[in-house]
């Protein structure tokens, strides 16, 4: 985001703001009906997401360096990985490069998706630095000088077969190497965090299931697999490892559903995002305390029309911002948590399967910072803080 030095004045100068000025209404009909009064830190905003969030949660950061403070991807391909063959002869398409080489999903499609010589190739990190330099250099994002002092949490599955390792592997190296000059903190903090579960499948991991299920595959993509994956993340990017937590779990009123859309504006492009999103409003949040902000995106098949087909447990109806573990952390640690959803498109539509934007269905500018969905989703932050 920026140096620790920056970041230290720019904390003090949030201070003297916060102390000067009441807390403003917060610019969201469903939060202002309640009269809602939040008060975001702007130096302690972050993202993090899974599978296709993961990916757009990367993108974010590249894109919106400046105002973002760090990232957590689990199961996330590497950023631009969807344009690895641009360019190249014979031409294949974003879409099927997403398939092929970013992710395994072509093992579950018929063999007409599977593309010879690309399918199951490792991205090399020299190919994925050049479509980062050309981001860099084509000024469609932030400059790169705007990861250093950021943190980046990532969490792989030891037993995915969609986002297997060696992809994984991959965005560990781009982000290592695009954060190069910034490995550790003044105290020899690692910037860089990468944990990698045994036995865990392509999904969301927790430490508890409502119905006593183990780490299983499928949906809804959340499962007991004996780990804390968002409070970690949480602890992490938002600088909450030590300390003091409130002794209170996530209350379910202070979650909120609101219409993305009136947010975005009646006559802009929707981008493929779903009319609703939530929000979850810790207890003393809502009174216009000082908050962090963290934007946690779904993965493909989450979005709250799609998270429950086919579930591995239809005893219990999944919501992503009820239950990927993000609340009871941001309860005790004052994190407003921003739960934007992607919709799904007809099965010609280009994203049937309700994934964010990673592979192009909005436009080859995908990844830009003022790419449609990239855009839209930020529009959601302002409107918070």
């Amino acid at each position: 985001m920026r140096s620790f030095a920056a970041g230290a004045l720019g904390a003090l100068a949030s201070v003297a703001a916060a102390l000067a000025a009441p807390a403003a209404r917060a610019d969201v009909a469903e939060l202002r009906d309640q009269g809602i009064r939040l008060a975001i830190d702007r130096n302690d905003v972050a993202v993090s997401g899974i599978s296709s969030g993961a990916a757009m949660a990367f993108q974010l950061h590249v894109a919106r360096s400046k105002d973002l403070t760090g990232a957590g991807l689990v199961a996330g391909p590497p950023f631009r990985c969807a344009d690895y063959m641009l360019g190249q002869m014979p031409p294949v398409s974003a879409a099927l490069t997403a398939v092929n080489l970013c992710t395994a999903y072509y093992r579950k499609l018929p063999p007409a998706f599977t593309v010879p010589g690309v399918a199951g190739v490792t991205p090399e990190l020299s190919r994925l630095v050049l479509l980062a330099k050309d981001a860099f250099d084509r000024k469609k994002v932030d400059p790169v000088s705007g990861l250093c002092g950021d943190r980046v949490f990532l969490i792989a599955g030891a037993a995915d077969d969609t986002v297997p390792g060696p992809v994984t592997n991959a965005t560990e190296k781009l982000y290592a190497t695009l954060m190069e000059s910034c490995e550790t903190g003044p105290t020899g903090t690692p910037n860089l965090v990468s944990k990698t579960v045994v036995g865990m499948p392509h999904t969301m991991p927790t430490d508890r299931s409502p119905d006593g299920t183990a780490c299983s595959a499928g949906a809804p993509y959340i499962a007991n697999c004996g780990m804390t994956g968002a409070a970690d993340m949480l602890g992490f990017l938002h600088r909450r490892e030590n300390a003091p937590q409130a002794n209170r779990p996530a209350d379910p009123k202070n979650l909120v559903r609101f219409d993305q859309h009136r947010v975005i504006g009646a006559t802009e492009p929707k981008g493929m995002m779903h009319q609703f999103g939530y929000v979850y409003v810790p207890e003393a949040c809502r009174t216009g305390a000082s908050c962090a902000l963290h934007i946690a995106l779904h993965g493909c098949h989450q979005n709250e029309d799609m998270i429950n087909e086919g579930s591995y447990d239809p005893r219990h109806k999944y919501l992503f911002a009820a239950d990927a573990g993000y609340n009871d952390f941001a309860e005790r640690n004052n994190i407003v948590i921003l739960y934007p959803q992607a919709a799904a498109s007809s099965a010609m539509g280009g994203n049937p399967n309700g994934c964010w934007d990673w592979f192009g269905y909005n436009g080859p500018d995908y990844w830009q910072k003022d790419s449609r969905q990239m855009r839209n989703v930020w529009k959601l932050v302002e409107a918070l803080r």
